[in-house]
């Protein structure tokens, strides 16, 4: 049982509702949530109530990322805990993960495949139950705000990771790759899925590569 769970800061873009409506034909649960300044608090809320309700499967999808419904189908199909599909950044010529270090090229679209990475986006990323249950317990993760009636574990809490270059400050979803790395895990993306990054035009992947000469 696998429920789609999207933040909306603002809007959803119509490539993005276009596939909600899709996957919700299918079957699926999804989870249009506004409201939540803080990202990260909004994340882990929404998974804490996930897996409550008995899900075994979250599917991060952001708003502004424009996705076929058979994509989501292609990414529960690979036998790993966490994998995401790989798309830009909006208006920086980067990818919106991290490749593992030593990376020389990745091939998109036909000849691609499933690889390692080291941090991944949440723009478009599946988490199977065992995996987040298993960063709490090896993470020795907090259940907060018990007191109130919707307590969370703070698996997206940002992390200040120390490198040898000096501190880093790590944004929710990298914070919950790091984590995810820490208890064990690899973490994988299928860069056969052609995504759609929506800004000022939707982004792909010829977007993150060099400039032109």
């Amino acid at each position: 049982k696998c429920v789609v769970l999207v933040p909306v800061a603002h809007s959803i873009e119509p490539a993005c509702e276009e596939g909600l409506r899709e996957l919700e034909k299918r079957g699926y649960a999804v989870r249009r949530v506004r409201g939540y300044s803080a990202i990260d608090v909004g994340r882990c809320q929404l998974v804490t109530d996930a897996l409550a309700d008995g899900f075994a499967e979250t599917m991060w999808i952001d708003s502004d990322i424009g996705f076929q419904a058979d994509d989501v189908e292609k990414l529960r199909q690979h036998a790993v805990p966490l994998v995401c599909g790989i798309y830009p950044q909006k208006g920086k010529r980067v990818l919106a993960c991290r490749l593992l270090p030593g990376t020389k090229e990745v091939v998109f679209g036909k000849g691609g495949g499933l690889i390692e990475i080291e941090y991944a986006g949440t723009g478009f990323l599946l988490v199977r139950a065992e995996a987040y249950r298993t960063i709490q317990d090896r993470l020795k993760l907090p259940v907060c705000n018990q007191y109130s009636n919707r307590p969370l574990v703070p698996y997206f809490h940002p992390i200040i990771l120390n490198t040898p270059r000096g501190p880093w400050y790590l944004p929710e979803d990298f914070s919950f790759s790091e984590r995810a790395r820490q208890a064990g895990f690899s973490i994988h993306a299928d860069t056969t899925i052609r995504l759609k990054h929506f800004g000022s035009y939707g982004y792909g992947w010829e977007d993150a590569g060099s400039e032109v000469k």
